[in-house]
C-alpha cells in the first residue's frame, strides 16, 4: 500500500467525520456553546481532508493548487459548495465572528501552501 493511498483514505475517514460532526450540530442547535464547538471540529476535520486529499495528489505529482486555478469547473464547485454550506451553518448559528476567523486562517495557509509545495515532504 503506498502512501498516497493511506492520504486518500486518511482523507475519507476525515470527511466522514466531518459530515458526521456536521449532523450532530443539528441535534445540539438549542444549546450555542456546544454547537459552535462542534462546527468548528467539523471545519478542523473538513480541512484535514482538504489537506490529505492534495498531499496525496503531491505524492503522485500533481499540483491540486493548479487543478483549481486552471479552473477544473468540478473541483471548483467541490470546495466552493463546502465553503458556502459552511458560512451559511455558521451564520444561521449567528457566529460570523467564528466564520471569518476561520476563512481568513485559511487563506493564510492557502496562499502558504500554494508557495512552498516542497515545505510539506519528508
Amino acid at each position: 500500500m503506498s502512501i498516497s493511498q493511506i492520504a486518500i483514505g486518511c482523507s475519507i475517514v476525515s470527511g466522514i467525520f466531518a459530515g458526521l460532526l456536521l449532523c450532530f450540530t443539528l441535534f445540539f442547535e438549542k444549546n450555542k456553546k456546544r454547537s459552535r464547538n462542534l462546527l468548528i471540529w467539523s471545519f478542523l476535520f473538513l480541512v484535514s481532508s482538504f489537506t490529505a486529499t492534495e498531499y496525496a495528489f503531491w505524492l503522485e505529482g500533481n499540483n491540486l493548487f493548479d487543478l483549481i486555478l486552471h479552473f477544473a469547473y468540478p473541483l471548483i464547485l467541490y470546495f466552493g459548495i463546502w465553503i458556502i454550506f459552511l458560512i451559511w451553518l455558521f451564520e444561521t448559528r449567528k457566529e460570523r465572528k467564528v466564520w471569518i476567523i476561520l476563512l481568513v486562517l485559511s487563506l493564510v495557509a492557502l496562499i502558504f501552501a500554494m508557495n512552498c509545495m516542497n515545505c510539506i515532504s519528508f
